[in-house]
């Protein structure tokens, strides 16, 4: 009888590598506990920065195949997540067209010749990183507080 095959997303090797501090067991009782084979606790193991980097840069937690290469469009990545997130913290509304451009503008200020921005890579750049380029909802930061108050009053005075 054959077994299937179990890949590990990123939030279960994020676990292993918590049970690892934890525990420090073997790898052996390592792929027994996770249901999977040693060489994969191995690799996991091997590449634990790799693994928590793309934890904490708040990736999709469903990955399972992803290799953590350091590319030259690592690099890029990093700064366009900065950039994206401090556009969206001040409400910037960020589409797919901007994201390219400012990726264009970041390569060329980083020397990297050869890199294209495509929409293939936008989307792995969305599969890697999880955000959607939804629209910005809420209106909170384009009213003025004070002219709710005064249509407070005059709702008031309104339904009177």
């Amino acid at each position: 009888m054959t077994s299937k095959r179990k890949r590990l997303n990123l939030k279960e090797k994020i676990d292993v590598l918590e049970v690892t501090e934890k525990e420090k067991l073997s790898v052996r009782s390592l792929a027994e506990r996770f249901h999977v084979g040693e060489t994969q606790i191995s690799e996991i193991l091997k590449d634990k920065e790799g693994i928590r980097k793309m934890w904490v840069l708040n990736s999709n937690e469903n990955l399972k195949h992803v290799k953590f290469r350091n590319t030259e469009t690592s690099e890029i990545d990093e700064v366009l997540m900065q950039w994206f997130r401090s556009a969206r913290a001040k409400n910037i509304p960020v589409s797919g067209v901007l994201l390219q451009e400012k990726a264009r503008e970041v390569g060329e200020s980083l020397g990297l010749e050869t890199f294209k921005v495509s929409n293939r890579w936008q989307e792995k750049f969305r599969t890697r990183h999880t955000y959607l380029l939804k629209q910005i909802c809420g209106e909170d930061k384009s009213v003025n507080p004070n002219e709710v108050t005064d249509w407070i009053g005059k709702l008031k005075s309104l339904l009177k």
